[in-house]
């Protein structure tokens, strides 16, 4: 999924967006398992508690753990990720649970990212307070690293406490890799110091100065980063392409989908690559086009710029 000076691809679930009729998510998962086999790089799922409809955006429904489990049944290549679980809603315990518990079935295939929150109506519900919810996803994050430590543990937090505990089952590897996203109400050396990768939004690529931007802000993080340790950068954008190869980049609803053909989407990906991301989470629910049709063109015509490093003798990450 990563390498310094690559970008590889994955897709941000859902493939159609809800419109209050499950029936739209039906061969969802039939289309992920094509996906494992058609070169992606990974699949991402949103975490979305309450369904508000005045921020008018359901996620993509499911259970961000519970789906991934299900997912990783179906698949074996496709790293896992969740873009991104919010931990200042959830204890660090139930998500170091359910995150290594995935790791195991996977193989070791989860790639958390992880995420404040922004949606005010949650943190009522949860009986937490919005206006600290940077406070306390640091205090989460330090608490997940701590539980993911394998043997017994002594753990002291404002979010809980015990002695001589240990959690089961442990990942796979060394530890699962948290990618913070945003800022999350934290600073860039706070990021620097302990995400394992950063996962940022576009902030307007499509200007003249975007990607420019995009690459000085890269370059402020990893100039933070403790001894230089290559760490990802990961970005995603909501595109609606349509089938003239041609069609120029057009920016719609305020920025947030991006239409356009297939050459203007590898020219905005190659300017992300020269820029410093490692990884591109495409959204297509908003395409007008099947989702079928949209990822057989993905696969066929634009991954092949961008091949995952599977086979690919490449530098990669140390967790």
């Amino acid at each position: 999924m990563f390498a310094p000076d690559r970008l590889t691809l994955g897709i941000f679930l859902p493939l159609r967006s809800f419109k209050g009729d499950m029936s739209v998510l039906q061969g969802q998962a039939d289309l992920v398992t094509e996906m494992d086999g058609q070169g992606f790089a990974a699949v991402w799922v949103r975490d979305v508690p309450l369904f508000d409809p005045s921020f008018g955006d359901a996620g993509q429904v499911f259970d961000p753990f519970a789906y991934l489990s299900y997912l990783a049944a179906r698949t074996t290549k496709l790293a896992l990720a969740t873009g991104s679980a919010i931990v200042s809603l959830r204890h660090p315990i139930d998500v170091a649970k359910a995150a290594a518990t995935i790791d195991q079935l996977s193989g070791g295939r989860l790639v958390m990212g992880v995420a404040s929150g922004d949606r005010p109506l949650e943190f009522p519900a949860y009986g937490l307070a919005h206006a600290a919810r940077a406070d306390r996803f640091a205090q989460a994050i330090s608490y997940l690293r701590q539980l993911l430590q394998s043997g017994h543990l002594d753990i002291s937090s404002p979010l809980g406490r015990f002695e001589g505990a240990e959690l089961l089952p442990q990942p796979v590897s060394a530890r699962i890799p948290l990618m913070v996203t945003g800022s999350s109400g934290q600073s860039l050396a706070w990021i620097a110091e302990n995400a394992d990768g950063w996962l940022t939004y576009p902030n307007a690529t499509h200007t003249p100065r975007g990607p420019q931007h995009l690459a000085e802000k890269i370059r402020a993080w990893r100039a933070l980063i403790p001894g230089g340790a290559f760490r990802p950068h990961m970005t995603n954008e909501w595109i609606d392409l349509v089938d003239d190869p041609a069609y120029p980049r057009t920016p719609l609803h305020g920025g947030h989908v991006l239409r356009t053909g297939r050459k203007g989407l590898i020219a905005l990906l190659e300017e992300w690559q020269a820029a410093g991301v490692n990884h591109a989470a495409l959204g297509i629910q908003f395409s007008q086009r099947p989702p079928a049709e949209v990822l057989e063109e993905l696969a066929r015509e634009v991954l092949p710029h961008f091949p995952s490093h599977e086979g690919v003798p490449a530098a990669c990450v140390t967790w």
